[in-house]
């Protein structure tokens, strides 16, 4: 077995990812593993892996923690939907024995970064901009300096390819394969008839600017509120998620078809 050292993210409301953190530990004090807390790295400890037990938003927490280290991090669904969860809770220790042999391959994923005054980060999924009180906001993009549009709408969407299946997806926006480099901006209920989201290149750099003050919302937390005028800076952040792959799981298409309804590859087989 290589030297491994895994860090836990728990999504403490779920019982059944608590008492998986418990069986984690015991299985690793009888390997001879280190297994603590996860917390925000500033670099890679040897062997580290990151386990996330619970759904999407635990993985996001823990993609977050990692960002800046490229620790790789083992999304294990103990949620509803674990989109981004590749092992189920009955695979967990068979995933880290494979994981501990080095079995395993490792997906990269674009993350976005934000700026909007002294407010800035990163997001995995997206970042969206929406009205403090419920009103119709008037949103102005730009790219590369031009004037994209202006939108009436309760709020924008930027996505990364891993998050264009997530809040973009439900307002319309396309799917994007998750290893693609791309930023989606899919508006929120758009006033106007043809307003239809956009997906702009991943080198460059988006604005944003709002009519009234707003909240930026990241990853679905929300980071602070922004005055009216202030610019929304939207670029591709140069840190990166990895995403821990076991050998024989599912592939993207795969899991859309099984979690999200998307047609099956056999269209025979299908009806």
């Amino acid at each position: 077995m290589k030297r491994l050292r895994v860090f836990l993210v728990t999504n403490e409301t779920k019982p059944d990812a608590v008492r998986a953190a418990l069986e984690i530990a015991a299985w690793c004090r009888s390997q001879g593993v280190e297994c603590a807390e996860a917390r925000p790295f500033k670099d890679s400890p040897p062997g580290a892996v990151i386990c996330a037990l619970g759904g999407d938003g635990t993985v996001l927490r823990a993609a977050s923690l990692a960002a800046g280290a490229g620790i790789p991090v083992l999304g294990v669904n103990v949620g509803s939907l674990g989109f981004l969860s590749s092992t189920p809770l009955e695979g967990l220790f068979p995933a880290l024995e494979r994981i501990a042999r080095g079995e395993y391959e490792v997906e990269e994923r674009m993350r976005l970064s934000y700026q909007a005054g002294s407010l800035a980060g990163t997001a995995l999924n997206d970042v969206a901009v929406a009205a403090v009180v419920p009103r119709l906001l008037e949103i102005r993009l730009s790219w590369r300096g031009e004037p994209v549009t202006t939108l009436p709408s309760d709020g924008l969407i930027l996505a990364t390819p891993t998050g264009s299946t997530a809040y973009s997806l439900s307002l319309g926006g396309p799917v994007v394969a998750p290893t693609a480099e791309c930023i989606v901006a899919t508006p929120h209920a758009a006033h106007l008839c043809g307003a239809r989201p956009l997906v702009f290149p991943c080198d460059d750099e988006l604005r944003v600017s709002v009519s009234s003050d707003v909240r930026l919302i990241a990853d679905g937390d929300e980071v602070g509120r922004v005055p009216a005028g202030t610019d929304i800076t939207i670029r591709r952040a140069d840190a990166r998620t990895r995403l821990i792959r076991p050998a024989g799981a599912p592939g993207f298409f795969a899991t859309l078809t099984r979690k999200l309804n998307w047609p099956s590859a056999d269209l025979r087989r299908a009806r």
